[in-house]
């Protein structure tokens, strides 16, 4: 038997998902990029056998019956997303935003919450920067800390403070200003930048999953 045809509609979003069925055959696409300079595409991700497929439930679907070559009849649902086994997944939620590219970048996963919403950040300070924000907006971070705040495994260096230097007068290096207008130190490595970050998640009991290149 040929092998089961990729879904024919092209009028959906990147990262949109299809099942495609045929007789006791389904296979299940994703629309995508190959890679980030090709066109996207449907790309196969699995194929189950009727008795073998787990239960998926697809959200936002259309149900459409299509024709391959006039000879085999294939039935496609398409979806925004779906979930399987209580796991949702989307065109936003794994290393592929809504726009259907790569995050090639930092990014970070703040209690289901990706910052930024789409693509990546280039520099480390920059995806810092916008997570404490969306700390202090949507969980009021400020209100939970007293500044000039310092982690308790820190020694001298704060996190963030009111003005751009540390408590002992020094300059803060690589300050950056917060909504709030407090600054932010960004002058650590990779691994501290993400112990800075975890400890301010802490302290209002976020989770923070790093993802992209603080990998």
């Amino acid at each position: 038997m040929p092998e089961i045809p990729a879904p024919q509609r092209e009028d959906v979003s990147p990262g949109d998902y299809a099942l495609v069925k045929r007789g006791e055959e389904q296979k299940l696409y994703q629309y995508e990029r190959p890679v980030d300079w090709e066109d996207l595409e449907w790309i196969p991700k699995q194929e189950f056998d009727e008795d073998e497929m787990p239960l998926i439930d697809f959200e936002q679907t259309r149900w459409y019956s299509e024709h391959n070559d006039s000879t085999s009849v294939v039935s496609t649902v398409y979806a925004t997303s779906i979930s399987s086994n209580g796991d949702r997944q989307s065109s936003g939620e794994d290393d592929a935003p809504s726009n259907g590219h790569n995050r090639n970048g930092y990014w970070t996963n703040i209690d289901g919450t990706c910052i930024p919403g789409t693509g990546a950040h280039q520099h480390q300070y920059n995806n810092m920067v916008a997570v404490v924000n969306h700390l202090i907006e949507q969980h009021d971070l400020l209100d939970r800390i007293q500044l000039p705040y310092t982690p308790t495994w820190a020694r001298t260096n704060c996190s963030i403070n009111d003005v751009a230097k540390h408590p002992d007068g020094s300059d803060m290096d690589g300050a950056k200003e917060l909504v709030s207008g407090d600054y932010l130190c960004t002058a650590h490595n990779k691994s501290d930048k993400k112990d800075r970050l975890t400890n301010l998640a802490n302290c209002v009991d976020v989770e923070t999953t790093y993802r992209g290149e603080w990998k």
